[in-house]
C-alpha cells in the first residue's frame, strides 16, 4: 500500500501531474527559489516551539504549540491545499488516538492565521481523497493537466519541455516506471 505523505496529500489539491511525478520519485523543488524562501521562513518562524514532528514517517508537522499544529507557508497562493494538508495531519493523529488537537495555517509574511478543526464530514472526505490519490499514482503515465499556477511551479520546465517533445517525454517516463 502507498504511504500518502502530507506533501502528496497537499499536491492532490494543486496538480495531478505534480502529485504523480512526486509519488514516482521526481522532485524538482530542491533547487527552486520559491521553495528555498519557504524553507527559510519555516526555519525562522516560531523558533521557540517544538518543530518538525514526524508522524508515521509520512507526515511532518511544522510546529506544535498548546495542542495546536501549525503549518507555516510562504504565501497564501495555495491556501486551500495548505488547509487540506492540516486536515490530513489531524486525520492521521486522530487515527493514532490523538484527537484533542486542532490546527492553524500560519503565513508570517502576510500576518495571516486560519484555524482548522477536523469534523466527521472532513474525516470522510479525507478517506475518499486518499483513494483518489492512489488512483492517480497507480496510472501508468502522469495525467495531462494544466492549472493556473503552472508558471510559478518548480515542475514548469519539466512539464512543458517534455510535453512539447512527446518522444523524449514518453522515454523518460518509461525509464521512471520501469
Amino acid at each position: 500500500m502507498v504511504k500518502i505523505s502530507g506533501t502528496l496529500y497537499q499536491y492532490s489539491f494543486i496538480c495531478e501531474r505534480k502529485l504523480w511525478l512526486y509519488a514516482h520519485g521526481i522532485s524538482m523543488e530542491s533547487d527552486y527559489e520559491n521553495v528555498k524562501i519557504g524553507k527559510i521562513i519555516d526555519e525562522n518562524a516560531y523558533g521557540r516551539n517544538v518543530k518538525h514532528i514526524l508522524i508515521d514517517e509520512n507526515a511532518n508537522v511544522d510546529v506544535l504549540k498548546d495542542k495546536i499544529i501549525y503549518e507555516v507557508k510562504k504565501s497564501s497562493s495555495e491556501k486551500e491545499a495548505a488547509l487540506e494538508q492540516i486536515y490530513y495531519y489531524l486525520y492521521i493523529l486522530k487515527k493514532k488516538g490523538i484527537d484533542d488537537l486542532n490546527g492553524e495555517l500560519r503565513i508570517p509574511k502576510e500576518n495571516y492565521i486560519e484555524s482548522v478543526f477536523l469534523t466527521d464530514e472532513k474525516y470522510t472526505e479525507i478517506e475518499e481523497r486518499m483513494n483518489y490519490i492512489i488512483q492517480i499514482i497507480d496510472q501508468d503515465l502522469p495525467p495531462k493537466t494544466k492549472t493556473k499556477i503552472c508558471k510559478k511551479c518548480a515542475y514548469f520546465e519539466f512539464c512543458f519541455v517534455f510535453i512539447s517533445n512527446p518522444p523524449y517525454y514518453l522515454y523518460f517516463i518509461h525509464l521512471i516506471i520501469s
